[in-house]
């Protein structure tokens, strides 16, 4: 309401002024200034909301440290000139950070992302504008990209109008790997499957004997049930099923000691999924759905690449029985709570340790798996 009753005074003044002066130089200041008048009033009448946006983006599956491109396709309902537009991504609060690549878990600061993506064209008569950004280093996470806001203002910067239009795209940065040629986590991974050697075997139990048929192994005849009766024995089994191997991820409230535990975790199921080993993986402290091997490789992918490991409840680890669990701790070592130590040496399970070469208080068969280790070429055994 102000801007239009400045419009009419500067109207009405050069209208007074060419009233009064009068000539031909007096009118066509007067027309002229009319015509400005007549575009600042069109500025401010601009159907800003009536804009459309369609936003595409080239990588949408990446590795964290990865970048991708976002191109923005504006289309304006009128054809106005001279017309300064203001467009920016919604950038949302995952993207915060920035990861370079494996080597930023040996730096304990990652530097922060500008969040303000803004860019200003000058339009002509076109009514579609299209402009590309390139997000780079994205952290692991589910970005969505939820809106694009859309500044106009005229050339004279006179009249100043904005709008956000919704979008919904998703870019999944799931968690990077750890080369499959340090010595530290090939190390890890035979340590896992040498814990559960006993279960990697069928286990099979005596159940009886049958009279011999052709084709049985010789290794399976009763030789002393055998020499006894006038003719060969059988021995039969009944196989145990196959104890399941799970694992759990324990954070805490440091950022990047807990992304590299996301790191190795996903490293280690790379592994055992390379070698077809079964595994589970418990994500009920972080309110998740575990993962099970029916999941394919992508679901889990992007199980992971979602996961908030800020927040966490301890009290929702249940380790039951007929599983060896396998906990992933970003914690030191002296942070651990006694009971879920004590539960975890119960259950006979393993305990890699992702932030520290310490040693727990409760003694548990323990791993450890710092960045300084794996990628620092440093080896430590427990």
């Amino acid at each position: 309401m102000f801007k239009t009753i400045q419009l009419l005074l500067m109207g009405f003044l050069f209208y007074s002024y060419a009233m009064f002066q009068g000539g031909v130089v007096s009118y066509t200041l007067f027309y002229a200034v009319c015509g400005l008048l007549g575009y600042l009033f069109v500025m401010m009448l601009y159907p800003i909301h009536q804009i459309k946006a369609t936003l595409t983006v080239d990588d949408t599956e990446i590795e964290a440290g990865e970048g991708t491109v976002v191109t923005v396709k504006l289309k304006r309902p009128l054809p106005m000139p001279f017309m300064f537009v203001t467009v920016g991504l919604s950038l949302p609060d995952t993207m915060r950070s920035t990861f370079t690549n494996i080597n930023a878990f040996l730096d304990p600061v990652w530097p922060s992302r500008t969040l303000n993506t803004a860019r200003t064209v000058l339009v002509s008569f076109k009514r579609e504008t299209v402009l590309t950004y390139t997000l780079n280093h994205l952290p692991r996470g589910k970005h969505v990209l939820e809106g694009v806001d859309v500044t106009i203002e005229d050339i004279f910067l006179f009249t100043k109008k904005a709008t956000q239009i919704k979008v919904n795209q998703a870019i999944y940065s799931y968690p990077i790997l750890i080369p499959t040629d340090k010595k530290n986590l090939t190390w890890t991974f035979q340590a896992v499957t040498k814990k559960l050697h006993p279960y990697h075997k069928l286990r099979e139990d005596m159940a009886g004997v049958r009279e011999y048929v052709s084709g049985d192994k010789m290794s399976q005849i009763d030789w002393k049930k055998s020499s006894k009766q006038a003719t060969l024995f059988t021995k039969q089994f009944d196989p145990k099923p196959e104890e399941k191997m799970m694992f759990f991820l324990d954070t805490h409230n440091v950022t990047h000691e807990n992304e590299w535990a996301v790191t190795v975790l996903y490293s280690l199921m790379r592994l055992f999924d390379t070698h077809k080993r079964a595994y589970y993986v418990n994500l009920s402290p972080f309110h998740e759905q575990s993962l099970d091997p029916s999941l394919s490789h992508k679901q889990k992918q992007q199980k992971l690449a979602r996961l908030d490991v800020s927040h966490y409840d301890l009290t929702a680890v249940m380790f039951n029985k007929g599983i060896t669990p396998i906990v992933i701790s970003s914690r030191k070592a002296d942070a651990l709570p006694e009971a879920f130590m004590y539960q975890l040496k119960k259950q006979n399970g393993l305990l890699i340790l992702t932030s520290t070469t310490d040693r727990p208080k409760v003694s548990v068969t323990t791993t450890h798996l710092t960045p300084s280790m794996v990628l620092g070429g440093e080896l430590h055994e427990s």
